[in-house]
């Protein structure tokens, strides 16, 4: 089973068990719903403890989270500074969407079948996302939008880019 972060509990809020968390995910609607489920995992990668949403409330960037299973403060001190996972389902994707996690590692070439070298790093800014590219002799910055990327390939782990003169 893989799973995917989709935020760190940062502190703990009032003394029924109500923890800030700030979110690695766009979905935070959708994964901290009521009834949706976390887990904290172990040093192994294994689930250690899974959690289930009871009350979501968002606090500007952050996120305020009520868990069913914790209702004092001193078992939410206890995951204090935790990771949340959750399972990774490609379901959860429309078309043409991607995980960050699978792009990283992938192959970028350009159309006509130079290499320009691997992404290290998807970087994020308010109006799209960004890979960052490892080349041999420094790192390039390629916006991930259709204008750029032409195609992007998980089976064959390559991301195809557009040839655009001055690029690198």
């Amino acid at each position: 089973m893989e799973f995917l972060t989709v935020g760190q509990i940062v502190r703990t809020i009032g003394l029924k068990g109500e923890v800030k968390i700030y979110p690695s995910t766009h979905f935070r609607d959708t994964r901290f719903s009521k009834g949706s489920r976390v887990f904290l995992l172990n040093d192994k990668n294994e689930i250690e403890r899974e959690l289930t949403i009871k009350l979501h409330r968002t606090n500007g960037d952050c996120d305020n989270l009520i868990f069913e299973e914790i209702s004092t403060i001193e078992e939410a001190e206890k995951i204090n500074q935790k990771f949340l996972y959750v399972e990774k389902d490609q379901k959860f994707l429309r078309n043409g969407e991607f995980f960050y996690t699978d792009l990283v590692g992938m192959t970028c070439e350009f159309d006509n079948g130079k290499t320009i070298g691997k992404v290290i790093k998807i970087e994020e800014y308010n109006s799209y996302a960004t890979l960052r590219v490892k080349t041999t002799e420094k790192d390039v910055l390629i916006p991930f939008v259709q204008a750029f990327v032409k195609s992007v390939s998980l089976e064959e782990k390559k991301i195809i880019v557009n040839y655009i003169e001055g690029l690198l």
